[in-house]
């Protein structure tokens, strides 16, 4: 992997419905002016004022010493070795960000952002990644506890994990938003984010991948779920299951695990109570674009009031079952309430040969409403669980997407740009959203969700009219 530092780079501009600066070079100056700038360079000294001229050194410091002021704190380019723990709850919001997207890398061998007890902080613009293998601890962003509130983390590219999970949150942290970032790599049997006993979790706008051979490591096909969401330490912290998580406007391609496992996964320790609920799976575009095997594009067991709403699935993907698993696992009570609606389901080679599976005894309150099933011309097939027949509103049509996803150019971040050229993730997230997301004007997708049940905005974050389309693009 590349990790040498360079010039600025050059963005692409951002559409207006695009958080502000997603992608762009930084600017060198802040709102509340120079009193409340610091700046920290691999080459710098924490003794010193932590000015332009006399930057500090490491992340730690500067986490310790910025004044509870809003402030914000800019990292040059170059590699930052060594983790930090963080602790503080500011008053107001706090901004460690890079001068140039990606260019600042933090590097560590084991847990490079600790944050427990902290409380009001954003991470932006980083290459967080772990040094290599044989990394002594499990994590590499670690975001845990029930007073941890209100962290952002925007525009990073966090990948290569040896150990464990790429991001945890953990044990009862609130208002957790990840958004922009690129995830790529967890370590054997992990995920890229597990998503433990939270609540208020915003999961928006991220590409997730895998390619193991880019990064000099091994495909053991032993990764596991890019997203869990699901409670595993009972009632220690003070509540019983995830609530109020919305997983919306992203990106999942190029599936390199196990052939059991999902894109994302909705409980999953067999706990006798609900692991997750009030959970909303929205306007996202998962990619079969690869021969690795999966059981299926989404996993649920031990959880209720889950929608899955405006969500495209497109290309072969060899699994079990083409949409869906749900079914309860050791104690799980029966699933509850889980809603499909406004999605598009689309084979464009025809082979699908199942579309769900599960036990139907573990489920109540299943419904299919006003999807579109494509299976290339082929018959679409149904389940042991619920069959697209059973949607009294379906369209069996071809929606018109792109039927090549072969050959995908990956989002894999050379230390210097994108594969495909491009220096921004959200250039990425547009390009990937546009090659094989795009319904054309004349789909049969076009102004048949229904209205009152699709969210405003679509995966581009660009506002639906009054008659939306169906899946994650509004043509």
């Amino acid at each position: 992997m590349a990790m040498g530092a360079g010039p600025p780079i050059t963005s692409l501009a951002a559409p207006s419905s695009w958080p502000r600066d997603a992608g762009a070079p930084a600017r060198q100056t802040d709102v509340r002016g120079p009193d409340c700038e610091f700046w920290v360079d691999p080459s710098g000294n924490d003794g010193g004022p932590g000015t332009q001229d006399q930057p500090w050194r490491t992340i730690q410091h500067a986490v310790d010493e910025v004044p509870d002021r809003g402030c914000t704190v800019w990292f040059n380019n170059g590699v930052y070795r060594g983790g930090a723990d963080i602790e503080r709850a500011f008053d107001e919001r706090v901004t460690f960000r890079a001068v140039n997207p990606y260019r600042a890398v933090l590097e560590h061998d084991g847990q490079v952002l600790d944050i427990s007890g902290g409380a009001r902080i954003t991470f932006r613009g980083f290459d967080i990644r772990h040094s290599g293998p044989g990394a002594s601890e499990p994590v590499m962003v670690y975001v845990y506890g029930t007073d941890t509130h209100h962290i952002t983390l925007r525009n990073n590219i966090i990948h290569d994990s040896f150990n464990n999970d790429l991001l945890k949150i953990l044990d009862g942290p609130n208002a957790v938003v990840v958004r922009g970032n690129v995830f790529y790599n967890q370590g054997d049997e992990e995920e890229h984010i597990d998503a433990n006993s939270v609540t208020n979790v915003k999961i928006q706008d991220n590409i997730f991948f895998n390619d193991f051979s880019r990064s000099g490591r091994d495909n053991t096909r032993t990764a596991k779920h890019y997203i869990v969401v699901k409670d595993s330490n009972e009632d220690l912290d003070g509540m019983l299951g995830s609530r109020h998580v919305t997983i919306g406007r992203n990106i999942f391609l190029n599936w390199e695990g196990v052939d059991y496992d999902a894109f994302i996964a909705i409980g999953l320790d067999g706990k006798p109570y609900y692991e997750a609920r009030d959970v909303r799976i929205e306007n996202n575009l998962m990619i079969g674009n690869v021969n690795d095997n999966m059981d299926s594009a989404l996993h649920i067991f031990g959880a209720r009031d889950v929608d899955f709403v405006n969500n495209t699935v497109v290309g072969d993907l060899p699994t079990r079952a083409y949409a869906f698993r749900i079914d309860v696992k050791d104690d799980n009570p029966r699933n509850r309430d889980i809603r499909f609606s406004n999605n598009i389901w689309c084979d464009p080679t025809g082979t699908m040969d199942e579309f769900s599976d599960g036990e139907p005894s573990g489920t109540t309150g299943l419904s299919l409403n006003n999807n579109l099933y494509w299976n290339d011309g082929e018959q679409i097939p149904g389940g042991d669980l619920v069959s697209p027949r059973d949607d009294d509103r379906h369209v069996f049509s071809d929606p018109r997407l792109n039927p090549d996803q072969g050959g995908i150019e990956l989002p894999f971040w050379t230390g210097s740009e994108f594969l495909s050229g491009n220096a921004t993730i959200r250039a990425e997230f547009v390009r990937l959203v546009e090659a094989y997301g795009l319904i054309p004007a004349g789909s049969p997708a076009v102004g048949r969700a229904i209205d009152s049940l699709a969210p405003e905005i679509d995966i581009l974050g660009r506002k639906r009219d009054e008659n939306p389309d169906l899946g994650s693009f509004e043509a």
